[in-house]
């Protein structure tokens, strides 16, 4: 997976207070990201809540989805299916999301992405289907 960074003002868009992931890297098809979790994601037993999970696992693979280092050639994605499996846990920590797409078309990506705790251990993983809208209507002016 060949990844490029991007500077922070070009992706913090729209992404949500809860969810915004920093140290995105885009390749083609694929990225990246960190993301602090901290006290407010955490439910009643201390562990990463799994709304939070869903929500970073849709984010990154969005991001993924029509992923490319030049944003002219960049395709917004709209979330059309979403499996997750959570298969461990987190709490306040940094965690390391990827995805890549695995299949797909012009107008439909598969992906599959995973969220990692700084150990390299697994928190989840994921499985996912987006439209894919043409290229340019993710850059905003």
């Amino acid at each position: 997976m060949n990844l490029s960074p991007m500077p922070i003002e070009a992706v913090a868009y729209n992404q949500p207070p809860s969810l915004r992931v920093r140290n995105i890297e885009r390749g083609v098809g694929a990225a990246t990201a960190t993301f602090r979790a901290g006290p407010d994601h955490l439910n009643l037993k201390g562990m990463l809540h799994g709304g939070i999970i869903a929500g970073l696992m849709d984010a990154i693979m969005a991001i993924a989805a029509g992923s490319h280092p030049d944003p002219k050639k960049r395709q917004f994605s709209i979330t059309l299916s979403l499996a997750i499996n959570f298969v461990g846990a987190a709490g306040d920590e940094e965690l390391f999301l990827s995805a890549q797409t695995t299949g797909g078309g012009k107008r439909t990506a598969f992906l599959e992405a995973r969220i990692n705790n700084a150990g390299g251990d697994p928190i989840a993983t994921a499985q996912a289907t987006f439209k894919l809208l043409p290229p340019g209507s993710e850059v905003k002016e």
